[in-house]
């Protein structure tokens, strides 16, 4: 039976980001993936400016892969349109498909990374440290010193391995298709953001590629209200969207704050440890800051004698992580209970939007209040 150091199950952000890091570090990594690659994955397919800036710092030939980047917005409320030009780049927009492979590629040399895709996995032993899967129909067996889970919103994998640090779920739904008569006019330079009276708690939005759209909608109300059919053929009437085209979903878990991302010698990264953005459901930013930690922590594991892996990573994660997030759902409330006036102090107030493209950016984090306050004393004395 052949055994590796690390092995990293699922193949998106999480777990190429995560594998890359551990690239020639002197262990033998093995990333799974259940998928065929390069894989059609429905996603809004936008990098925010962190995200994108921390990919760029490792490899700038991530530009070879955006669509397009965005500097300016369309906000529209009901059925009033703001337009919004911060003069600087906000959302880089790429195909899921193509982040993944390039990430992927970015990680796996066959030295010290190796890459298994199109595998199914039938069992997670903890007790003997293995994982059996079936690879072009024939049964296998391979072992591990730590198990990582990088399975995105898959929580059936999370039951295998008996973590399961989730509160909650948001639900995302997209749709990939040509641009439509109606947003045409802003398909160059604008990402949209829209709220309907009629569907208090849901944003809608449309992300453009160099030639097609990904429209979608999201929600962080849960349970899930019953409407989406209905707020989707609302959506598409408004845009003049293609209507044969069938939206895809996708649950994101979000964490509670309570429970440990791991345990033993399994990590859990990036939506697997339901480290998502509560409020606007970005996932890929957490995903790659949780990587770096998975990854600083399992070197450490493999350097030091009787290193707490799993103590220290929960302890690094929620250093990190745990306050920022905090407040991220404290955003997302007030959003709920008020839709339209968290929306428009977001859009049609100057110093509002201000604000949330210093969220988008990275200048500013959700839980760094002081910085938000002085940002807006600045703004309001200038």
């Amino acid at each position: 039976m052949i055994k590796y150091n690390i092995i990293i199950v699922g193949a998106g952000p999480a777990g190429c980001y995560l594998a890359y890091k551990l690239k020639n570090q002197g262990l033998d990594v093995l990333l799974l993936e259940k998928k065929t690659f390069p894989r059609y994955k429905a996603c809004a397919g936008g990098l925010s400016k962190k995200a994108y800036d921390i990919l760029f710092s490792e490899n700038k030939n991530i530009k070879n892969i955006i669509e397009k980047t965005v500097k300016k917005q369309l906000f529209v409320r009901n059925n009033k349109f703001t337009l919004t030009d911060p003069k600087k780049e906000l959302i880089y927009m790429t195909y899921r498909s193509d982040l993944d492979n390039f990430l992927m590629k970015m990680a796996v040399d066959n030295k010290t990374v190796y890459f298994k895709d199109n595998v199914i996995i039938q069992k997670i032993n903890k007790k003997d440290n293995t994982i059996s899967f079936l690879e072009k129909n024939k049964e296998k067996k391979i072992s591990y010193d730590v198990l990582v889970g990088a399975w995105g919103g898959n929580v059936r994998f999370n039951k295998f391995v008996d973590l399961y640090p989730f509160e909650r779920f948001d639900l995302s739904s997209s749709w990939e298709g040509p641009v439509g008569p109606k947003f045409s006019k802003y398909f160059d330079e604008y990402v949209l953001s829209q709220i309907m009276k009629k569907y208090p708690g849901f944003v809608c939005y449309i992300f453009p590629k160099s030639e097609l759209i990904t429209a979608g909608i999201f929600t962080s109300k849960y349970p899930f209200p019953p409407v989406w059919k209905y707020l989707w053929n609302d959506f598409m009437d408004f845009w003049k969207l293609d209507k044969s085209i069938k939206p895809h979903y996708a649950v994101i878990p979000i964490r509670d704050p309570k429970k440990p991302v791991a345990k033993d010698n399994i990590l859990l990264v990036g939506d697997a440890a339901g480290l998502a953005d509560p409020f606007v459901g970005e996932g890929i930013y957490y995903a790659f800051i949780s990587s770096m930690i998975a990854a600083k922590n399992i070197i450490n594991f493999f350097k030091k004698e009787n290193y707490d892996l799993a103590g220290e990573y929960n302890k690094n994660i929620d250093s990190k992580l745990f306050d920022v997030l905090k407040w991220a759902r404290s955003y997302e409330s007030f959003f709920n209970r008020y839709p339209n006036l968290s929306f428009w102090s977001g859009s049609e107030c100057s110093l509002g939007n201000e604000i949330v493209n210093s969220f988008i950016t990275g200048e500013i984090k959700y839980n760094e209040v002081k910085k938000i306050i002085k940002h807006s004393v600045r703004r309001i004395f200038s």
